[in-house]
């Protein structure tokens, strides 16, 4: 694996995810298809705590503290606790973009420096079958990016479905 071609995909991930929370009403950006699915801000600002608080801290723990603790965190209770869904949508994708470039940019920086992907944490609290590598991180961080691509455009498809009434998109052939 190539560090310098992992950080391009979290680059271009960046450009997708940004394209597809943009141009939505805050109604819009808020709403649920049902209760036990996420919103376009749930997504969004999940996305945004776990870039800051996850990867890039994760990140850095191994490369430079790999003896330290495997940090905790409930994600979950992060979409009610942290009030995602009151956000404002425009306000969010700013932070996403501040939040993502600050990381691309500090990946850059490390990568002048080639830093060791099979580098392991080897502090107390990560469970696992093998000790978590810094491209185990890397690959991480941009699998997190595509599951919440597949989660944005099915929202898109959803929001579609339900603001384009009386019209309907049957005619696509794939309406259900």
């Amino acid at each position: 694996m190539e560090f310098r071609n992992k950080v391009e995909h979290l680059e271009r991930n960046k450009r997708i995810i940004v394209d597809l929370v943009t141009g939505f009403t805050q109604e819009q950006a808020s709403w649920k298809p049902s209760p036990n699915r996420w919103s376009v801000l749930e997504a969004l600002n999940h996305t945004i705590d776990i870039e800051i608080e996850d990867f890039r801290h994760d990140f850095h723990l191994i490369l430079f503290h790999p003896e330290k603790e495997w940090p905790h965190f409930d994600e979950q209770k992060w979409i009610t606790s942290r009030s995602y869904n009151d956000r404002a949508i425009e306000n969010s994708i700013k932070r996403f973009i501040y939040e993502r470039e600050t990381s691309i940019e500090w990946l850059y920086e490390l990568g002048l420096h080639s830093p060791d992907l099979y580098k392991e944490h080897s502090g107390k609290g990560f469970s696992g079958d093998t000790p978590m590598r810094l491209g185990d991180v890397l690959v991480s961080w941009t699998a997190h990016d595509m599951f919440h691509i597949r989660q944005l455009a099915l929202l898109h498809w959803d929001i579609l479905k339900k603001w384009a009434l009386p019209f309907t998109p049957k005619y696509s052939g794939f309406y259900n």
